[in-house]
């Protein structure tokens, strides 16, 4: 589901489970132990999806298997954010398609996010299959998106890669085949930067939002 590459000073993580990237307890924290993993050297960290799909989102077959699976399963979720948001190195997420809910939610955490064009979408559809969303990603999206991009929220409106770039869920959008280059281009910049400086300026900048997220509960499933 989950490999990492070392390549020139930086690492490349790969969700794939040959599926939808559904995302889970076991999968979010194998996310969280692959970031662990890179943290040693300070290289910055690319995390991307299969082609024409980053993540379809949380698993809804943890949500159906009872609180204690459903909450440990948005706690991952929350745990993957912060690993992201306090990762002393620089994350960028490579997006080659659709990103639903968790798979929005990474995109808002990282340093960088880069769609790709295509008949994808991107964005937070709760309201249109009859779920509400815990607090951490509203906390994430208030910080994050445009006044339409947390309007959409609530009303469930998903995003073509363009507009999810001037809403806030990527800062670039490049062709198909441009993916490969526009990543290693956001690397090769975030490899000149100090190490030191940029975690304390990281640090800083995300310290309330890494405080409020910690601090929000998630749902009472009883």
């Amino acid at each position: 589901m989950i490999t990492t590459e070392k390549r020139d000073c930086a690492h490349i993580i790969t969700l794939d489970d040959g599926k939808v990237n559904a995302l889970n307890k076991e999968k979010l924290n194998a996310l969280v132990t692959a970031l662990a993993a890179c943290a040693g050297d300070f290289g910055p960290v690319a995390i991307r999806g299969r082609k024409g799909i980053f993540s379809a989102g949380f698993d809804l077959k943890g949500f159906a298997a009872g609180p204690e699976v459903a909450t440990a399963q948005l706690q991952a979720g929350k745990d993957a954010i912060l690993a992201i948001l306090r990762h002393p190195a620089p994350v960028v997420t490579v997006c080659e398609g659709h990103a639903y809910p968790m798979g929005a939610f990474l995109m808002l955490s990282a340093d960088k996010a880069i769609g790709t064009e295509g008949e994808f979408v991107t964005g937070m559809n709760e309201s249109a299959i009859g779920m509400a969303l815990p607090i951490y990603p509203m906390i994430l999206g208030a910080a994050r998106l445009s006044p339409l991009g947390r309007k959409a929220v609530a009303t469930s409106q998903l995003f073509s890669p363009h507009e999810a770039r001037e809403v806030g869920y990527f800062d670039q959008v490049v062709a198909p085949d441009g993916v490969e280059t526009a990543m290693e281009a956001a690397l090769t910049h975030m490899k000149t930067l100090n190490a030191g400086a940029f975690n304390a300026n990281k640090s800083a900048m995300n310290a309330q939002l890494i405080a409020d997220i910690e601090a929000s509960p998630l749902p009472d499933f009883g």
